[in-house]
This record gives C-alpha cells, sequence and structure tokens, in this order.
C-alpha cells in the first residue's frame, strides 16, 4: 500500500512538473512560428465594393509585417471567407474559422447584419473579436473585454454631422430614409435624439428593404412632407438611388449619410447626381494630389501589389490589421488572450498616417474614438469640410 501510496505520489509530481503553467498553456492559433487570424468579408455579394478593397488591405498589411521578420518571431497568417453579405453563410464561415481553422483572434468581419450574428459564436469561444468593419455600437457596447471596435459608432457619426448641419446650413425639416434593419434603426435613432434636443422631430421617415432598388415611392413621401435634409441610411448602391430618384423628380435637397456612403464609389457612380452630398468621415479618402509623403508610398505599394488605385475600403482593411499587430505586439511574446486585451488597451492617443481620428482603448472602454468629420461632394470629389468634432463639443 506504502508502496502503490509513494508511486501515485510520485506520479502526480512529475506531471506537475511537465504540465505547462497557465502562462505556457496552448493558445488556440498561437504557435511558436505562427499565428492565425481569421475574417469574413463579402467578396461575391451586393457590397462586394467593400470586400475585396478591404481585403486587399488587410493582406497587404499581413504581407508587410511578415517581410519585417513578424511579431515577436512569429508569422501572421490570414484566413479568409467569403460570407456574400449572408448572414446565415457569416454563421458557417465563422464556426469554420473557429473550429476548422483555429483562429487566435477574429479581426474586420464585415457587415452589420452578418456580424452581428456570428459575434456571439467568437465570443463564446472566448476568441477576441476585432474591430468588425461596421460603424454599428453592438459591436462596442455592452462592453465584453473580448470585443474591440474601431470606427466611430452610426449614432454619434450622424448625431454629430446633423448637429454641425442644422447649426451651420440652416436646415430645419429633416427627413429620413433608413434600411430597415439594425443598420437603419441606429441612424434613425441618432437623427430622433438629436433633433429632440433642439425641439424639433423628423417631418418625415421612410424605410426601404435591404437590397432595394427602386426608391421613388420613399423619396416622392420625403419631398411632400418638405425636407430640406434627408438623412440617409444607404450604403453606396442605395446612396446614388434614392438621390437618383430625387433628381428625377426635379429635387434638390440637402442629403447626408453616415460613414458606410462615404466611398468613391458614391462619387464614380454617381456622378452629377450626387453633387453636394455630405458624409461623415472618420478617416479621409486617399487622394494622391493631396496625400502626405508617408500616404503617397502606400498608396504607391498597394497599386504596386495590385494594380488597382487604393480606396478608402482598402485603408480600412489595412488599419484594422495593423491597430490588431499594435496590440499583439504590446503583448509581448508570451501572447495569450489575455496579453492581447492588455495589450490593446496600452494604445492611447495613437494617430495614424492617413488622418484618423486619435484612437484609444482603455480596461473600461474599448472604442477606439466617437469623434467624427465633416465631407461634400464637390465637383465630383470628396472634399473635408470639419475637423473631428463630437456633437457633445
Amino acid at each position: 500500500m506504502k508502496l502503490t501510496r509513494f508511486v501515485t505520489v510520485a506520479c502526480a509530481a512529475l506531471m506537475a512538473l511537465w504540465s505547462p503553467g497557465p502562462a505556457q498553456a496552448e493558445t488556440q492559433g498561437v504557435s511558436d512560428t505562427e499565428i492565425v487570424l481569421g475574417t469574413d468579408l463579402d467578396l461575391s455579394g451586393p457590397i462586394n465594393f467593400w470586400g475585396l478593397p478591404a481585403k486587399n488591405g488587410m493582406e497587404l498589411a499581413v504581407e508587410e509585417i511578415n517581410a519585417a521578420g513578424g511579431i515577436h518571431g512569429r508569422r501572421l497568417r490570414l484566413v479568409v471567407e467569403d460570407m456574400g453579405y449572408d448572414p446565415r453563410k457569416a454563421v458557417l464561415v465563422t464556426e469554420k474559422l473557429l473550429t476548422r481553422d483555429r483562429v487566435f483572434a477574429v479581426v474586420g468581419a464585415m457587415g452589420t447584419v452578418t456580424t452581428a450574428a456570428t459575434m456571439p459564436l467568437v465570443l463564446k469561444r472566448g476568441v477576441p473579436h476585432l474591430f468588425p468593419i461596421s460603424p454599428a455600437e453592438m459591436f462596442a457596447l455592452p462592453f465584453n473585454r473580448l470585443k474591440f471596435a474601431y470606427f466611430v459608432p452610426y449614432y454619434d457619426d450622424v448625431r454629430t454631422n446633423l448637429r454641425y448641419l442644422v447649426a451651420n446650413r440652416q436646415l430645419r425639416r429633416i427627413g429620413v430614409l433608413y434600411q430597415d434593419d439594425d443598420f437603419g434603426a441606429e441612424i434613425l435613432r441618432a437623427v430622433q435624439d438629436q433633433l429632440k434636443e433642439t425641439g424639433l422631430e423628423p417631418v418625415s421617415t421612410q424605410s426601404f428593404k435591404r437590397g432595394a432598388t427602386d426608391f421613388s415611392t420613399q423619396i416622392a413621401r420625403l419631398k411632400a412632407d418638405g425636407a430640406d435634409l434627408v438623412v440617409m441610411g444607404t450604403v453606396v448602391r442605395e446612396t446614388v438611388g434614392a438621390m437618383t430618384a430625387a433628381r428625377n423628380l426635379g429635387w434638390s435637397p440637402g442629403f447626408l449619410v453616415s460613414q458606410a456612403g462615404y466611398s468613391l464609389a458614391v462619387a464614380a457612380l454617381g456622378k452629377d447626381v450626387v453633387e453636394g452630398l455630405y458624409a461623415g468621415v472618420m478617416t479621409p479618402l486617399p487622394y494622391a494630389d493631396t496625400a502626405s509623403p508617408q500616404v503617397q508610398d502606400w498608396m504607391k505599394r498597394y497599386k504596386a501589389r495590385f494594380n488597382q488605385e487604393p480606396t478608402i475600403e482598402a485603408v480600412v482593411g489595412y488599419l484594422v490589421l495593423t491597430t490588431t499587430a499594435m496590440g499583439i505586439t504590446n503583448a509581448g511574446r508570451e501572447l495569450t488572450v489575455d496579453s492581447l486585451v492588455a495589450g490593446l488597451e496600452r494604445i492611447r492617443e495613437y494617430r495614424n498616417i492617413f488622418g484618423t481620428a486619435p484612437i484609444s482603448f482603455s480596461s473600461t472602454d474599448h472604442l477606439a474614438s466617437r469623434r467624427t468629420s465633416l465631407a461634400q461632394i464637390r465637383s465630383g470629389r470628396w472634399v473635408m469640410l470639419t475637423e473631428s468634432m463630437h456633437y457633445r463639443d
């Protein structure tokens, strides 16, 4: 009995010595030589004009980081999945990223409705959910230590720029055209709350289904209700479609769109129709003739790699990946979920080369910034009108 007990105790002691402690425990997606990141983007659906350049921007960041030696001796590997802007497909590809690819973090998942469907899966697995490509506030609030959001929420973006236009352009009769989903609901709430502060309310609110192409009925109602500014919860195609419908009616109110419509594609597709359109901006569009030398160099690298002119969507992809890399760098060689969270929380008042409002994180706030700027299309080109601001200023 004594011998048996001795052998049992000895084996237990040896196992304790051989077993890795908490700091050495295996972390999903992290090996001695590699860190695996995953993302799901729309590469084949209705917003692939966002997904394809965002993918390029993310891949360029990974390639440049790896060419410079990686991070603490590890290379980054990015697994990209196409979800076609379909929530059901997004769930399927996210399950693959989590279980088959065993990614360390999900970075830059695209779209409000698609990412709303997948984020709970990621958090349940204890995997960091970093910088989804959507400014919806749900990706920052309620606070969760594994959730980090990069983009100014639609709510703050729209409230801030609507406040500016009402105060400085004497626009008082505000209408709303919004997509009938969580994205559109956040736009509508922002307008209602901002107008309430000044004793106003929307003169007309018109919704449309995601994927709609005909906005003639909604625009006719907004016109009949006398709106002098239409705040739109739209993305690129819908923005152009709505303003085309207004032009067909011979109606020229002001139009304001959130960051979702701030794109070179809007100016290129809409041409004269979208002249005068206002949009919220967190990161200014890169124009080669006005960019800083650093941004011009980045634009040349991007074009050399993909044989395309870089767009704001490509900048966004690059930024979500490089910000993730900053957190991994700050985490040190012993990379775990906890050390990554701590590493991201060390980012304070960081200014990138693209002119984005300064970003910060803390142990109680994982939203990079709430500050936005206002831009307008003039002669086919986006022109910045303001510095970064917030409706609470």
